[in-house]
């Protein structure tokens, strides 16, 4: 085991945040933490990087295990991007530094010496190579890729970038150091969908054990194989992915309602007894009942988490055509970052808009909006068509206002009226004079969601909405968006909350917006025949080449043992000597291209694409070279002319 809790709690004050949590984690297990935001998971995680911060309990990892950790804060990114990812495992540096001492000193060195010399350089070595030294910085650049830092970043002073960048970042060195044990805390926050994806693929190939936090059905269902779930202050273990654990839930809620349920019917029958024969005749027989009641073990009653309540209005009347875009082009200044868009959002469809990082999603919602001018063509909202926007800044929220002054400012409620809205929103008590700038992502993104339903919008234009939320107030805004009778146009990264709302796909790539017309199911559908028919395409064009490859070769061996024997003359020789040339120029070019590939580190990550590519090369030498014999002996002819 890599990992073994036992019987762990930890409280502040009087509050039991957990007790009693025990659970083992295998070499290579990959594990999903799942609970509603404030159930104890984040305290949970700091109890297993600081067990002396635990109440009771042990916590005890393999001896000798190294542990990874998304940090929170960004004090220490100092330098370039590349400097700092540099150091993200200073122990690689260390060793490269030791070998190198070693390196120096076996040269001068003799006898004994020279013995504990080798001895220390072959540990060294060898701790390097578990560490996978060599391949350091090929690691480094395969994941700042991967997490959407092109080359073009890599010399930006880290110290510029926004926080979501940041957070980025961190991870990259996490996954960089390549730990034992990995632990991290909602790592798909501030990742496309490609970039998830891409981290998918990469906790698919780590090795080490895995312990992950997060609300993103579809990566639980993707990396853990099985789910811890943090309820009532107790840890639950499930195995299998996030869709398994959902239907153990559903049985297991069913099965413990049930028999609560019953038990409680059968204690109000026994205790109706009893209080109706404990002075009568049969008041033995009701001491009997007494004694079976106080050695019943009682169960407890099922948890039952507090949800809040979203009931979007009914849309009002409005033209069919609720979003037109025309021969749109969207963009700051010079840059251009989708054009040529002409597409329009009818009465009651539900689009989800997707695309990487930085592809102009939020640009477009603005543009559309009028807070940002096009570059060109024209972006219309249709007649009585009202918006109600959510933007994942919260600009509607002021900081330095109590959540009682916002909403009773902006909507002219009693106060009576907006404790009960708050309320229904799971604000309560005190709650509602806290300053908004106090209160996490998840809470601020209820109170906008409040304000869309105060607003009674029939068009809802909605900017990464589940940001922060957990699962089960996901699945509640999932509910009321998909009961809603109005228009949504929602940019999301969350591919199962898309799925369950969207009938309509608009993805941006390569400067173009793509309309698909379904859900996000069948968004990957299409894509996957469009790579397919690709794929296919160019298998049927490099069949073509190999065969014109086939029949040229013969030509060329018989023609190459041919003009080893023969002599050109000159009128042959000024008539060949240009398509030699050409030839020539040809294949050097070619030739150029791929050595362009062979520099890129990444492409020598798989071991028979890097031997694929040199055998290529060789070839090329080789051809090249044959073309050089026959130039040279054809300006020998030439010259004689």
């Amino acid at each position: 085991m890599q990992l073994v809790v036992d019987k762990i709690a930890k409280s502040f004050g009087v509050h039991d945040v957990f007790k009693d949590v025990s659970f083992m984690v295998d070499k290579g297990e990959h594990i999903g933490l799942v609970g509603v935001n404030g159930s104890g998971k984040t305290t949970l995680l700091r109890c297993l990087l600081d067990p002396a911060y635990i109440d009771s309990g042990s916590i005890r990892f393999e001896q000798g295990i190294s542990v990874g950790y998304v940090q929170q804060g960004f004090t220490d990114i100092k330098g370039t991007i590349w400097s700092f990812m540099l150091q993200s495992c200073p122990e690689i540096l260390h060793l490269r530094e030791d070998m190198q001492r070693l390196e120096a000193g076996v040269s001068d060195a003799g006898g004994d010496a020279l013995e504990a010399l080798m001895e220390d350089y072959a540990r060294v070595t060898k701790r390097y190579e578990y560490l996978d030294g060599y391949h350091y910085e090929n690691r480094i650049k395969r994941v700042l890729i991967g997490l959407g830092y092109t080359e073009s970043w890599w010399e930006q002073d880290a110290a510029t970038l926004s926080g979501g960048q940041k957070t980025r970042l961190m991870l990259a060195a996490a996954l960089v150091r390549n730990p034992d044990f990995l632990i991290l805390d909602e790592p798909t926050n501030h990742l496309d969908i490609v970039m998830t994806q891409w981290l998918e693929t990469y906790l698919h190939e780590f090795k080490g054990g895995l312990l992950v936090v997060s609300h993103d059905r579809a990566f639980l269902d993707n990396v853990a194989v099985r789910i811890l779930e943090m309820e009532g202050g107790r840890l639950q273990s499930f195995k299998g992915n996030y869709s398994r654990y959902l239907e153990q839930k559903a049985i297991q809620t069913a099965t413990l309602e049930a028999a609560y349920a019953a038990q409680q019917d059968y204690i109000a029958r026994t205790e109706a007894y009893i209080r109706r024969f404990k002075a009568g005749i049969k008041s033995k027989m009701a001491r009997g009942r007494q004694s079976q009641l106080n050695r019943l073990e009682r169960l407890d009653a099922p948890v039952r988490n507090e949800e809040f309540e979203l009931r979007l209005p009914p849309a009002t009347e409005c033209a069919d055509r609720v979003l037109i875009m025309e021969d749109l082009t969207i963009g700051y200044g010079d840059k251009v970052l989708a054009q040529g868009i002409n597409l329009t959002l009818r009465r009651g469809e539900k689009a989800a808009l997707l695309g990487a990082n930085g592809t102009g999603k939020t640009t477009l919602l603005k543009t559309i909006l009028g807070e940002v001018q096009p570059l060109k063509g024209k972006a219309k909202i249709g007649n009585r068509v009202q918006i109600g926007y959510f933007s994942q800044s919260y600009e509607r929220l002021s900081p330095k206002q109590t959540l009682l002054e916002n909403f009773v400012i902006e909507y002219g409620f009693t106060e009576e009226r907006t404790r009960s809205l708050l309320g229904g929103m799971l604000f309560h008590g005190d709650d509602v004079f806290k300053e908004i700038g106090t209160l996490s992502g998840g809470q601020k993104a209820r109170l906008v969601l409040l304000k869309l339903v105060l607003d009674g919008a029939n068009c809802l234009v909605l900017d990464e909405p589940t940001n922060h939320l957990d699962i089960m107030a996901r699945e509640a805004v999932e509910a009321a968006l998909t009961a809603f009778d109005g228009t949504v146009l929602v940019v999301s990264h969350d591919r199962y909350f898309i799925n369950e709302v969207a009938d309509r796909i608009w993805e941006i790539e390569e400067g173009q917006l793509k309309d698909y017309k379904g859900n996000y199911d069948f968004y990957l559908a299409e894509k996957q025949k469009a790579q397919t028919a690709a794929a296919e395409a160019e298998a049927v064009a490099v069949q073509v080449n190999v065969k014109k490859d086939a029949d040229v070769r013969p030509q060329l061996q018989t023609n190459k043992a041919a003009d080893k024997k023969q002599r050109y003359s000159p009128e042959e020789a000024v008539r060949l000597l240009p398509k030699v040339e050409l030839s020539i120029r040809e294949q050097e070019t070619m030739m150029k291209l791929l050595e362009a590939q062979m520099a890129d580190p990444a492409n020598h990550e798989d071991p028979a694409h890097s031997a694929a590519m040199a055998a290529e090369h060789e070839e090329y030498e080789q051809k090249i070279a044959e073309l050089m014999e026959k130039w040279e002996q054809l300006m020998e002819a030439a010259e004689e002319a």
